[in-house]
């Protein structure tokens, strides 16, 4: 084999590292956007010395049986070194998992070097070493670096917590031909899971994997920001505090492989025999391999109560469509943005999970309940979920303590209302943005934190004791008064 090590690809090429790369490596290392990822590149510039010499000097001893070997990616064009590229041990994985590892100048991204980068160098070693399996570890945050995984022909095994305590995805690149020249495609293998109660602390990688899930739904399925529905782009689907309310006040479950997350399921309980999956959603890199349908059968399992399921899915995934009829659900309405599923199931005779609450008769269900009066009533504890209020009046009501959340209030009024205690929590103005108004409000010593209030306005308003971020009004009051007088 020629020791030399230089792989020229097209727009750039691969070469051994010299000493002389000391600065470029350097500056490399200082970048952020390489380092958050790869801490253990975090070195003093003693330390990068001695690791470039155990590499300059690795070029000698390099063994075709054994391969431990990483080589400057250089740009063609300016012979600039814009990162590296190599294959070897990891003290993480099996001994016999020898893995890619790359990185490459934060200037030089998404221009498909690093891609052509990793796919010369192996296919260079695949031909040249003993070589035929090769393996690929991605954080479950870095979608870049999947991606060049992904596109080099590897493919996606399962996701594991490694023993640095983070969570990756495991990909795998075999040779199908004894001269290495091509690579196969091994069909991923179903994926077991099992459910588990989401808890607070899940909110945040729930949040990760769901913003994968429909972003991707929504790159695949929609033609831009402006072809957008309410299934391709649920409400807060990003947003941390939207999935922990759910989790709080929903039954909101983790959906876990191999000890790890790779997706969720949000279930909304809308009577004693009736709910509806609000969302199920699968990380794209696990899905098609079989997780869906064993998240439906499992929640239903876990719900054995429940005779009827409902759902809704954007109008344009068919395959969603397909999908969910095939579990069993029947389409109740299809439009170009929605369709409706349901489905009923019937408890087993005999199962003793399943009781009858004579106590429990009360319910409304899909019922039309257009003009209807309620006074003088006890309505505690009630729950009203997924219901047309529009144009109601609630007048002369104790509502304390009632949880008022996931609504429209679009030119909805409040009047003569005790609001003592009363926290709004992730409000916004709505399609339109049409501002609120408050008139006539005791709102003494509340608390604004974190709100978008920009061009809003104080008219005819008691401010005494006002701050912001900290400052008392009358401080800006004062400083407005002297500058004026400046003038």
């Amino acid at each position: 084999m020629n020791h030399g090590f230089t792989i020229v690809a097209d727009a750039v090429m691969l070469r051994p590292f010299t000493l002389q790369d000391q600065a470029a490596l350097t500056a490399l290392t200082h970048q952020p956007e390489i380092t958050d990822l790869l801490p253990d590149w975090k070195m003093t510039e003693e330390q990068l010395s001695e690791f470039l010499q155990f590499v300059v000097g690795s070029y000698e001893r390099f063994d075709p049986q054994d391969v431990r070997i990483m080589l400057a990616v250089v740009h063609q064009e300016s012979q600039q070194l814009i990162g590296w590229c190599g294959v070897f041990p990891n003290d993480m994985l099996d001994p016999s998992d020898y893995e890619v590892a790359y990185a490459i100048s934060r200037d030089h991204r998404n221009k498909g070097y690093i891609t052509e980068a990793v796919q010369a160098l192996i296919m260079y070693l695949i031909e040249h070493t003993s070589l035929n399996r090769i393996v690929g570890i991605v954080k479950t945050y870095n979608p870049a670096s999947r991606r060049v995984l992904e596109h080099t022909g590897f493919q996606y095994v399962n996701r594991r917590r490694l023993s640095d305590g983070e969570i990756y995805d495991y990909f795998e690149l075999h040779s199908t031909h004894s001269d290495g020249k091509t690579t196969e495609r091994i069909k991923p293998k179903p994926l077991s899971i099992n459910l588990r109660r989401a808890e607070h602390e899940d909110a945040v990688v729930l949040t990760e994997i769901c913003t994968r899930a429909f972003d991707h739904a929504i790159h695949v399925w929609a033609k831009g920001k402006h072809d957008l529905d309410s299934n391709l782009c649920p409400p807060g689907y990003g947003s941390v505090r939207m999935h922990e309310y759910v989790i709080r006040e929903w039954d909101y479950y983790v959906v876990e492989a191999d000890g790890c997350a790779i997706g969720g399921v949000s279930v909304n309980v809308l009577g004693h025999e009736i709910a509806r999956l609000d969302k199920i959603y699968i990380d794209p890199v696990c899905q098609g391999r079989g997780v869906g349908s064993q998240v439906i059968r499992q929640i239903e399992a876990a719900f054995p109560h429940i005779l009827h399921w409902r759902l809704e899915t954007s109008g344009r995934q068919t395959s969603n469509h397909h999908f969910y009829e095939k579990l069993g659900y029947v389409c109740m309405y299809a439009s170009e943005s929605e369709y409706g599923y349901k489905k009923t199931t019937f408890p087993s005779p005999i199962d003793p999970s399943v009781q009858h609450d004579p106590g429990k008769e009360h319910q409304c269900v899909q019922a039309n309940l257009d003009s209807m009066w309620y006074s003088s009533s006890t309505m505690k504890n009630s729950r009203i979920t997924d219901c047309n209020l529009s144009e109601s009046k609630l007048t002369n009501l104790n509502m304390t303590e009632m949880l008022l959340a996931d609504l429209r209030l679009t030119n909805t009024k409040f009047e003569f209302c005790a609001l003592d205690g009363v926290q709004f929590q992730d409000t916004h103005l709505g399609a339109d943005n049409v501002p609120m108004q408050w008139k006539h409000c005791d709102l003494g010593g509340s608390r604004f934190v974190d709100c978008d209030l920009s061009g809003v306005e104080l008219e005819a308003c008691q401010v005494a004791g006002m701050k912001i971020n900290g400052i008392p009004i009358e401080s800006f009051i004062e400083a407005y008064e002297m500058l004026k007088l400046n003038d």
